[in-house]
């Protein structure tokens, strides 16, 4: 069945998507433009007055090549061709967990039928962290915070010694971010979403320890259930 025949929720959310392609693509020509007009200024020595002088920066686009990479491969994967309805739950599981959609839209789209795991949440909040431009303008930021977003992605790799100094890297930085909201007095629920991706990190090594010991590779189903001996069953 063809997504066009399906509920009109589905319809707003291809709009949306649209929207979001096309005010990305804008924008991102937009500072390529700038840039350019840049590098000509300076070659031929001409000045540009500072209030018309446009930061190009990197540090300062994570939220709009961020945004434009993760759609490029929603497109890819998704949109290819016609959507049918076996497709649904999929893609709207890979919109909540990459941030494009909040916990209230995931569930208006169907989403109160899936189970939403502990890592699920944790993937959601830091793509949806870096989405709203939270880190835009520092690169250590959002180059630590890009890393945690891999490590969460990739735990059910093997895991390589590279892999797992990311791991220690993503647990170190979380941990110490956290800590440093809490001091500033940063909204409670921005730390509520750190805490549960520091939670993540901590049941994914346990696994991961296991791992070395047993031999089982981790899975995104181990760690949850890692997650729930730690954080869950004595609730």
């Amino acid at each position: 069945m063809d997504i066009n025949n399906s509920s009109s929720g589905y319809q707003n959310l291809l709009a949306m998507l649209g929207k979001s392609v096309a005010s990305t693509t804008d924008a991102l020509n937009g500072d390529s433009s700038q840039a350019a007009a840049s590098r000509e200024a300076a070659a031929t020595g001409s000045a540009t007055p500072a209030a018309n002088r446009v930061t190009t920066d990197s540090s300062d686009k994570v939220s709009f090549s961020y945004r434009a990479e993760k759609l490029s491969r929603i497109s890819a994967e998704f949109f290819s061709g016609t959507i049918n309805s076996s497709q649904i739950p999929a893609l709207t599981q890979r919109l909540y967990e990459d941030g494009f959609l909040s916990n209230g839209d995931f569930q208006a789209l169907g989403g109160q039928t899936q189970q939403v795991s502990a890592i699920a949440e944790a993937s959601n909040f830091l793509n949806s962290f870096i989405l709203n431009e939270a880190v835009d303008g520092d690169s250590e930021a959002a180059k630590s915070l890009l890393n945690v977003v891999d490590v969460i992605g990739r735990m059910d790799e093997s895991a390589t010694p590279a892999q797992r100094r990311a791991e220690t890297e993503a647990y170190e930085f979380v941990a110490n971010y956290t800590d440093l909201l809490k001091e500033v007095d940063a909204p409670a629920d921005v730390i509520e979403g750190f805490d549960n991706v520091l939670n993540v990190l901590t049941a994914l090594d346990k696994v991961r320890k296991n791992e070395q010991s047993t031999g089982a590779l981790a899975s995104y189903a181990s760690v949850q259930d890692a997650y729930n001996d730690l954080y869950t069953d004595d609730d």
